[in-house]
């Protein structure tokens, strides 16, 4: 299974995104070319100046040995000599000989392969350039930005840049400056690349870099004649984009200009957890999702929708993709903008964030917050408790990046629900069918409480509170006065796994009566599709508006409303309905297969003085378990 196929299955989110990038070209007009200082009286060219210095042959040799590159994988047919031969200005800081790898770099070109040589222009060569003409004659400090787009502090007052000192400095050329260096300028990658640059990384690398592609940048190729109405390319130059950190983890970890903290699980850390979050994505080979409806004669029926079929080498890749990017995701953090506006570039930040219970927020968007500061708002936007942010970064300082920081963990610490997250399922929102019994209607309540706290000697009010209720309900009304109203609600991406189910049911204030209700769940096993299987209430405490035990009884009952000690009030009640079920097949990422809730009102006549027949219904929870 290609990745377009993920693309497709996933929504077409990704091909519906807007691909945009930046091309770091070799022409002037890419550069903002500002003269620090005058060039000054400089005679002969930059090359003809490392030339004529011995103490520069090995470094002459590498420039010598290397054509210019326009893209990662394009040549152009000029090398490093002819480029600083050139009318371009640019500023050279020259490594001596014996101070840096020669023979590692040679060693790298004599392999002719072009990954190779492209890392020794890419560290080496263009780390140790910039296309503007500096000369040392002030003490201040600036920021360069080297040839690699890498940056770098120049110190003219120490005559350092990125620490390395200038033993020669402001040798004038024709078309530049050389200084030459006791040492090469130290090239720290980005966090892109450092993903790539470290063995015991590449579980997550692999998966990460198999989102690479290759675009085509129409404004730094050169166009050909146009032949048969179609335009030809002289020169055409590509570069490289990763749909994954950009659409999924939202984040442009190749971009020098940006600063961003990520965690970054080990090898071992990654097959501990993948050995977990594989048992959430389990699929099959044929989902066949039923639907409930009516007849046009009003008589309740079922119809079988479209077929959704997958090989077992497309299940294979949706599990590993699906696995992976649950843990993947949301691993990259801005660095200097969180929630509360706190840098987090050392653990010191974290644990002052911990501290402060300040809330995380990835580039993804998900949010962390600390256990016991979740809201009713945060669940319904996944919003995730965490007890020790220090132990997510791994409690010890990270490795310092060209555009930020890395922090490599041995041990994934997140809790199970940053990769089986709970569901809060809004009930207006995945309604799907109602039987004949039922008038489904949405309704946007409110209500206006003034409660007062008595004391019980005195008589004396001791505290008041106004307050105002809002609740969202899928209303279902029965259709005649004898009518028990029946409802389906939709359960999208749930995973292969146990969850405790709930549903939320509003008191039903317009008759000021409970609900009674039985609750039926279809889904699929490996072999066939179960339907309507009826709930059994496991809550050993649960009774009837009688007063009688419904405990392990196929019926459900919502409670009254009453106040708290802190004049609070609760019109709806959170009701568990089923404890550990387990789905034995997952539906996360499928658009068209789904298990179903069917919630209906059930209680006999002589019942009819406890209970509404009329069900206000605000949402669904499913809490997931780990395996």
């Amino acid at each position: 299974m290609n990745n377009n196929r993920i693309y497709k299955w996933l929504g077409g989110s990704l091909a519906a995104a807007a691909i945009s990038a930046c091309f770091t070209a070799c022409s002037d007009d890419h550069f903002d070319i500002v003269d620090i200082t005058p060039d000054g009286a400089g005679k002969v060219s930059l090359w003809d100046n490392i030339s004529s210095k011995p103490e520069l042959s090995q470094y002459k040799d590498i420039l010598q040995s290397v054509y210019y590159s326009q893209s990662e994988d394009k040549t152009t047919p000029q090398t490093y000599a002819d480029v600083l031969s050139g009318n371009a200005t640019y500023t050279i800081w020259a490594p001596t000989n014996g101070s840096f790898n020669y023979e590692y770099y040679k060693g790298l070109l004599n392999t002719g392969e072009r990954d190779s040589i492209y890392k020794v222009e890419k560290e080496l060569i263009r780390n140790s350039m910039t296309r503007y003409s500096m000369i040392i004659n002030s003490t201040d400090s600036v920021k360069v930005q080297l040839f690699n787009d890498k940056s770098a502090w120049l110190n003219y007052d120490k005559k350092t840049i990125k620490g390395m000192l200038m033993t020669h400095p402001n040798i004038a050329s024709t078309n530049g400056v050389l200084h030459i260096t006791e040492g090469p300028l130290p090239y720290q990658p980005n966090l892109y690349e450092f993903l790539k640059s470290r063995p015991d990384l590449d579980s997550i690398s692999s998966f990460i870099k198999s989102f690479e592609k290759k675009q085509f940048d129409e404004f730094a190729s050169t166009q050909g004649p146009t032949v048969n109405g179609e335009i030809t390319w002289v020169d055409s130059v590509t570069y490289i984009t990763n749909d994954y950190t950009r659409y999924y983890m939202g984040a442009f970890l190749e971009r020098e200009d940006s600063n961003y903290v990520m965690i970054i699980p080990n090898n071992d850390a990654w097959k501990n957890t993948l050995d977990k979050t594989k048992n959430y994505f389990k699929y099959k080979l044929s989902y066949k999702q039923d639907v409930n409806t009516q007849t046009e004669q009003g008589k309740d029926t079922t119809i079988t929708g479209a077929e959704t079929k997958f090989t077992q080498i497309e299940i294979d890749s949706m599990t590993n993709f699906a696995a992976k990017d649950a843990i993947c995701r949301y691993l990259s953090f801005n660095a200097n903008w969180q929630y509360e506006q706190i840098p987090i570039t050392s653990i010191a930040d974290i644990r002052n964030a911990d501290a402060r219970i300040d809330s995380l927020r990835p580039t993804a968007g998900r949010k962390f917050k600390k256990t016991g500061t979740l809201s009713w708002v945060d669940s319904r936007n996944e919003v995730l408790a965490v007890d020790n942010y220090a132990d997510l970064f791994g409690n010890a300082d990270p490795i310092e990046v060209s555009n930020g920081y890395a922090y490599i963990v041995d041990n994934f610490a997140f809790p199970s629900s940053y990769y089986a997250p709970d569901k809060d399922i809004v009930a207006r929102g995945y309604f799907e069918s109602a039987d004949k019994n039922c008038n489904p209607s949405a309704l946007a309540w409110s209500k206006n409480v003034s409660l007062d706290k008595v004391d019980e000697e005195t008589g004396e009010v001791i505290a008041h509170r106004d307050s105002t209720y809002k609740y969202d309900y899928l209303v279902m009304s029965n259709t005649s006065a004898t009518a028990h109203p029946g409802a389906y609600f939709k359960l999208d991406n749930v995973l292969s796994c146990k969850y405790d189910i709930y549903v939320v049911i509003g008191y039903n204030t317009d008759y000021d009566l409970q609900n009674k209700f039985r609750a039926y769940i279809s889904y699929d096993t490996d072999a066939k599709r179960e339907k309507d299987e009826a709930l059994k209430n496991p809550n050993e405490d649960a009774v009837d508006a009688e007063g009688k035990s419904i405990y392990n009884t196929n019926d459900f009952v919502n409670r009254k409303p009453v106040a708290n000690d802190d004049l609070t009030m609760n019109y709806t009640d959170t009701i568990l309905i089923a404890r550990d079920f387990e789905f034995p097949v997952a539906y996360w990422g499928l658009d068209k297969a789904y298990p179903t809730i069917q919630l209906k009102s059930n209680f006999t006549s002589k019942q009819k003085a406890y209970y509404s027949r009329e069900i206000w219904v605000n949402a669904i929870i499913m809490k997931a378990k780990e395996w």
